[in-house]
């Protein structure tokens, strides 16, 4: 009997400990902010559903469920979820920011992030985050999981109302998945490698790499964003930013 009693007492005292650090894990539990490092042209966010287009402008801060959008002439850099990434906005693009919190520091801590990406392209660095962290980008026909990588994640109308959507890695593995006629299709994207949805993985030419690398290094080292108007990985695309194999120009302006 007393053995019974000192086992139960032994599974409360767990049970309370657990219930304790969940407790402790949720008031930890901070909310991220998105800063707007550089915009040009026509870019505008939505900060409640069905509420007015309002102009962006550059150190805007932005809680979750901010929608930002640019025009055909617009683009613009945003840090998500303090410093757990780095995403560029392309021309006629989308996004929607639902969820950015992080558990702990600001630099160390767990963090999880969910980006919805309506339309257009972003392409974006995520640091190295922690196993227990989450960066997820949603599309309308699938789904990336990154964690510390570059990647290009593209989600273009077609005249039927679809989207052709491709996820590519330009450094680093991502994980990406899509329910094709009923059944998930999951593939691993590492260094070069793109999927668009319906089709197969394909290898990135060399020079279509190494022109996204230097968007990212661009947008890491906070170059504002030029012009617009660059071929993508399937040919001319109004959703990249730079000529293709010219690397960004060494400054620029921003409105």
């Amino acid at each position: 009997m007393k053995r019974t009693q000192i086992v139960l007492a032994c599974v409360l005292v767990l049970a309370l400990a657990g219930v304790t650090t969940l407790r402790s894990a949720e008031e930890g539990r901070k909310e991220g902010k998105a800063t707007v490092r550089a915009v040009h042209g026509t870019v505008q966010y939505q900060d409640v559903q069905n509420g007015p287009w309002l102009p962006v402008k550059p150190n805007m801060r932005f809680a979750p469920g901010i929608t930002i959008r640019t025009g055909p002439d617009g683009m613009a850099d945003i840090s998500v979820n303090g410093t757990a990434s780095a995403v560029r906005l392309t021309n006629n693009t989308t996004l929607k920011i639902p969820t950015m919190f992080y558990v702990g520091s600001a630099r160390e801590g767990d963090t999880t992030t969910m980006l919805n990406l309506e339309s257009g392209s972003v392409i974006g660095n995520v640091k190295k985050i922690t196993a227990n962290s989450r960066y997820e980008i949603v599309t309308p026909h699938g789904v990336a999981g990154i964690r510390g990588t570059d990647f290009l994640v593209e989600a273009i109308p077609t005249p039927d109302g679809k989207f052709d959507v491709t996820f590519s890695s330009i450094t680093g593995v991502i994980t990406v998945s899509a329910v094709i006629n009923g059944v998930t299709v999951t593939h691993t994207l590492t260094t070069g490698m793109s999927w668009e949805i319906g089709k197969d993985v394909t290898q990135m030419k060399a020079f279509i790499i190494e022109n996204y690398q230097n968007q990212i290094n661009a947008l890491i080292l906070e170059v504002p964003p030029p012009g617009v108007g660059a071929p993508g990985p399937r040919g001319p695309n109004p959703g990249t930013p730079f000529p293709g194999g010219t690397g960004p120009p060494q400054g620029g302006s921003s409105s």
